[in-house]
């Protein structure tokens, strides 16, 4: 009897190596086509940067709305590569997350490159990318989102325009959809109304926050130090929406394609802005769900209402 569980035990052992062996290879193999992603943006390489990019993949890039599929998003980088010129570009990732078939990569990047005008421009800041395997073992890119780590002006990238259509709400149709629009109907109310406390009950303590014109907040004491300053003195919104329009089931993760408008009045002046974002929520042990990573940006400029 001992035999047979000693046998037993040494094949759970072995199973278990070989999980971890084969997570640290697809790991090994994301952080590879990461590089490349940056050697071939910087080297300005239209193909090499699409095979990266699943067929169906979104692209988030600042100041622009969401772009998908493979027409769209190569329409934008052959732009891009057209009417730039790149000296440098370098990513850092500090994280991936393994959720089995899906994969989370959080970094930093430097991207130096002169615009259309001939100006020399030094765009440093954060990204959030999901990664999936498809059918022969090599990861492809679903979903990528980047943002400058600092205010950078809208001059340095609307000479891209992708004509795209928005999306509808989806259909609350699953319990992770039913449970994400939930939780944005909490955080909507908690940010309509700028009140920080009940905000940072969405989050999980050692979540990651990525906004607009900041560098990455890494766990729940950063976070708050943030809607701390952020809601102080704030500017009182005149309307709100938020909309779910994709969510990925992840098993004890789900990732939310998620976009908002924000209307507010300054010195008598009407101003409006729109912006996106993905959003990994994670189930926690007593069954609620809160934010685990999330990293958002402007769609466009702040702009003032005709």
């Amino acid at each position: 009897m001992k035999k047979i569980s000693y046998t037993i035990l040494v094949l759970i052992l072995a199973k278990s190596a070989f999980a971890f062996q084969q997570a640290d290879k697809r790991t090994e193999l994301i952080t590879k086509q990461s590089q490349k992603l940056a050697k071939s943006i910087e080297g300005e390489s239209l193909k090499e940067t699409l095979s990266i990019f699943d067929v169906e993949a979104t692209l988030m890039p600042e100041y622009h709305m969401s772009i998908r599929g493979n027409s769209k998003v190569r329409a934008y980088y052959m732009q891009f590569f057209e009417k730039t010129n790149t000296s440098k570009f370098t990513k850092e990732p500090f994280e991936i997350v393994d959720l089995k078939n899906h994969f989370i990569e959080l970094g930093t990047y430097t991207h130096e490159y002169s615009t259309p005008k001939e100006k020399d421009f030094e765009y440093v800041g954060k990204y959030m990318t999901y990664w999936k395997f498809n059918g022969n073992g090599v990861p492809k890119i679903m979903a990528h989102v980047w943002g400058g780590s600092s205010y950078t002006a809208p001059e340095n990238f609307n000479f891209v325009s992708i004509d795209v259509l928005g999306l509808e709400p989806i259909k609350v149709n699953t319990q992770w959809k039913k449970d994400i629009e939930e939780a944005r109907k909490f955080s909507h109310k908690a940010v309509f109304s700028g009140d920080t406390k009940t905000q940072l009950k969405s989050y999980a303590d050692d979540a990651i926050y990525m906004t607009y014109y900041d560098p990455p907040f890494i766990g729940k004491e950063k976070i708050t130090e943030y809607f701390n300053v952020h809601n102080n003195g704030r500017v009182p919104m005149d309307s709100l929406m938020t909309k779910i329009v994709k969510v990925i089931d992840m098993g004890n993760h789900a990732l939310k394609f998620g976009e908002y408008y924000v209307e507010w009045t300054w010195e008598g002046k009407p101003s409006y802005i729109k912006g996106k974002g993905l959003t990994l929520y994670k189930r926690m042990q007593e069954g609620t769900i809160k934010i685990y990573r999330q990293m958002i940006n402007h769609s466009m400029p702040a702009s003032t209402k005709e």
